[in-house]
């Protein structure tokens, strides 16, 4: 007779639904102890949460690709988001690289422990800003350990989730799954957070509605991913119901950015961008044109290190001592890459928000103004929002509960002001 082997007490737990008999006070209640019990037995359970997705086979896509469009969920497992009040799932579904093909991306799903009771919950569809290069920077890992700095550090996560409103996060392509990171690549990263979205409201569990209100967010990277996400989705995902958008200072031109930085105290951001544009377009030929310097440090950013590690292992690194004569500003096909992936070309068609602060010493102030501009030009609904004299860090704090009092207007009844001349 075969033995039937009994599930982990963290996944009998997890597999309670939201808003059945484990809620609010009790199912925190018992997901303490979970986290306790899993704790004291050396957390066998947890194993595959807390993996390093290089060894997990979790994020290995399958092969061949299952059949469904874009946004199909592929695969899901639940884990414990210790100091989040929230059910927490790590996910695979299927989405589309930059030239249309389909691709498996991971991610992570959030759903408060407080019921919702008017009407299908709100979703949060969330870029999330830059994490790095490695597999390891995956949200959906860092989210497993407890380490994801939005979550962490900023409170952005805890804030949403105290708003009632699920999560859906991607990790974008390449972070987690094979490949490298396509940072900056606005199309890839926009379908990515809109495939999110709608792979969440498939995920068992989770009590999720298809015509759920979805608001888009994101900051820095996320700003990037999010504008691109409100500009694709008419055409993308017209089936996602899309209240608004608000993108905080994301690096809406590449090509400034990458000016900005090289060299500079964040010069540790330069290789993120150089190895997503590679990722995108290979035909670039990044391995073609590094130094031998250049050789190991992209090879150090493919080992373990995220966005903190890297960016104090290399200030005022420059491309000077990374790439061979001529600098990858004075590169055309370098260039011609970029522009393509700067925002504004589209518009929402829904209300957006753009906020920044002044002193942003990473993303200049003025390509938010632009942005705006841009938007307005092409009949958006749009709002501006300065977050004082703040530099990119303090901008993503301070300006996270404007972002959400505004997100909070569009998923009631107050209608969204345009402030385009």
């Amino acid at each position: 007779m075969t033995r039937r082997t009994a599930r982990p007490l963290w996944i009998r737990v997890m597999s309670r639904a939201p808003g059945m008999a484990l809620a609010g006070g009790a199912a925190r209640a018992v997901l303490a102890i979970a986290m306790a019990l899993c704790v004291l037995a050396g957390a066998p359970a947890l194993a595959g949460p807390l993996d390093d997705p290089r060894s997990d086979a979790f994020y290995t896509p399958p092969q061949p690709m299952p059949s469904g469009p874009h946004g199909t969920l592929i695969r899901s497992r639940p884990f414990i988001p210790v100091g989040l009040l929230a059910y927490g799932w790590q996910v695979m579904y299927k989405s589309n690289d930059v030239n249309g093909l389909p691709i498996a991306i991971t991610g992570t799903v959030l759903v408060p422990f407080t019921p919702w009771l008017s009407g299908p919950r709100p979703v949060i569809a969330w870029a999330p800003g830059t994490q790095g290069q490695a597999d390891n920077c995956a949200p959906s890992h860092q989210y497993a350990l407890s380490t994801e700095y939005e979550a962490t550090i900023a409170g952005a996560t805890p804030a949403t989730l105290a708003r009632g409103w699920a999560i859906a996060m991607t990790d974008y392509q390449g972070l987690g799954t094979p490949g490298d990171h396509t940072w900056g690549i606005g199309k890839a990263e926009g379908q990515a957070v809109l495939d999110a979205a709608l792979a969440a409201q498939q995920l068992s569990g989770a009590g999720l509605s298809a015509n759920a209100p979805v608001g888009i967010m994101g900051y820095s990277q996320g700003g990037h991913a999010a504008a691109f996400a409100a500009e694709l989705q008419p055409a993308y995902a017209p089936g996602l119901n899309v209240r608004g958008v608000a993108a905080g200072a994301g690096p809406f031109s590449i090509a400034d950015v990458y000016a900005n930085v090289n060299g500079g105290p964040f010069g540790g951001v330069g290789p993120i961008a150089l190895m997503g544009l590679n990722a995108a377009y290979p035909e670039l030929g990044l391995s073609s044109i590094l130094t031998p310097y250049g050789q190991s440090v992209i090879a150090d950013f493919r080992g373990t290190k995220c966005l903190l590690d890297v960016t104090a292992s290399y200030p005022f690194l420059s491309d000077s001592v990374l790439v061979q004569a001529p600098a990858i500003l004075n590169r055309a096909d370098w260039l011609a890459r970029m522009a393509q992936n700067q925002s504004g070309n589209g518009v929402p068609a829904v209300p957006a928000l753009v906020y920044a602060g002044t002193l942003d010493e990473i993303i200049p102030f003025g390509q938010n103004q632009k942005l705006f501009a841009a938007w307005c030009a092409r009949g958006g609904n749009v709002a501006f929002r300065t977050i004082g004299a703040t530099e990119h860090a303090t901008g993503l704090l301070l300006g996270l509960p404007v972002a959400l009092d505004w997100m909070t207007q569009r998923f009631g009844s107050v209608p969204a002001v345009s402030e385009c001349p």
